[in-house]
């Protein structure tokens, strides 16, 4: 999960910026918050605090033992970075009431540092702090998947672009899509042959599909996955209205954001990709030379999103009419 800010010397003391929420749903999550120019109490210091969601909000008596956190102060331009890492086990009595349970540091590493000791802060540059967290433990989905293990079994055959056809259960596929429920439900091709071909979909290959099936049974994202396979199962769960599934990637795709992909990114998830879509113009919006560094990205995005486009070009107009 990660947070972005600008340089510190134009963020109040106390001010303070969170990550999106990170996790499986149904389990143990965790947001990044940061104090750019320090907490207040502490000055002259980026703070930073990792907080663990509990599965319900008003749950009692849990316990997260020895969770690692790592949270790297980054430069957006030169490269370098500053990396704290503490062991902590979380309990409800790590935050105040009615507060997540949280634990960082107050004295992440101080402003001065930035500029003289680190070089972290050098022109233009901009401080990304960025935190993973790891050894939560696993909590079971209060939408656990539930089936009639007594009904017949009806395998279906899922045909893909680029491998051999997906052999999965029908059940599953019906309790956890409403898409696919109406499907096999009406007199359509797919519930008379038990075939689903989606050989002429762009994001349906052997292994999005294959992670799209794996997440059905299990509720979880492989943590492995990339940029692309992250995307291409935002689509294809977008089509099947698979809404867990598309929230599950945009964490890992929000966990990804950075300014060399924020253009990739944007162009797959216009109008469709919610708060994920709201973080990347904000981006846009907070540096204004990001476009003319990604220059290179610029004439495929025109040529692959005109609506985009047009609103790339809005966003510089209304950038003159600010800075005239």
């Amino acid at each position: 999960m990660t947070t972005a800010s600008s340089p510190c010397c134009r963020v109040a003391e106390g001010e303070k910026l969170y990550s999106p929420i990170a996790g499986p749903p149904g389990g143990f999550r965790c947001q990044l918050r940061v104090y750019p120019a320090g907490t207040g109490e502490v000055r002259n210091a980026i703070s930073a605090f990792v907080r663990v969601l509990p599965p319900e909000k008003n749950m009692q008596g849990w316990e997260c033992k020895n969770v690692r956190c790592s949270i790297r102060v980054m430069s957006s331009i030169v490269g370098k970075e500053i990396l704290k890492i503490r062991t902590h086990t979380f309990t409800p009595r790590d935050g105040r009431p009615g507060r997540p349970a949280e634990y960082g540091f107050h004295k992440l590493v101080r402003l001065q540092e930035l500029t003289r000791g680190s070089g972290l802060l050098d022109g233009d540059s901009k401080v990304r702090v960025r935190a993973s967290v790891s050894n939560l433990p696993f909590a079971k989905p209060r939408n656990a998947l539930q089936i009639d293990l007594s009904a017949e079994l009806q395998p279906v055959r899922i045909l893909v672009p680029d491998g051999p056809p997906l052999i999965f259960d029908q059940r599953i596929l019906v309790a956890r899509s409403e898409y696919f429920q109406k499907m096999f439900a009406a007199e359509c091709k797919e519930a008379s042959t038990g075939v689903v071909d989606l050989r002429q979909d762009a994001n349906a290959s052997h292994q999005c599909v294959s992670a799209m099936l794996s997440f059905l049974l299990t509720k979880c994202l492989d943590p492995d996955v990339d940029l692309e396979l992250a995307l291409a199962l935002h689509a294809i769960a977008d089509k099947f209205c698979l809404r867990d599934l598309r929230e599950a990637a945009r964490c890992t795709l929000k966990d990804m954001l950075s300014e060399e992909n924020v253009l990739h990114i944007l162009h797959q998830v216009l109008d469709i990709g919610g708060h994920l879509e709201k973080l990347c113009w904000q981006m846009l919006q907070a540096d204004g030379g990001l476009l003319v560094r990604q220059e290179d990205q610029l004439d495929a995005v025109i040529q692959q999103t005109p609506a985009l486009a047009k609103k790339l070009i809005l966003l510089g107009k209304r950038k003159m009419q600010k800075t005239s």
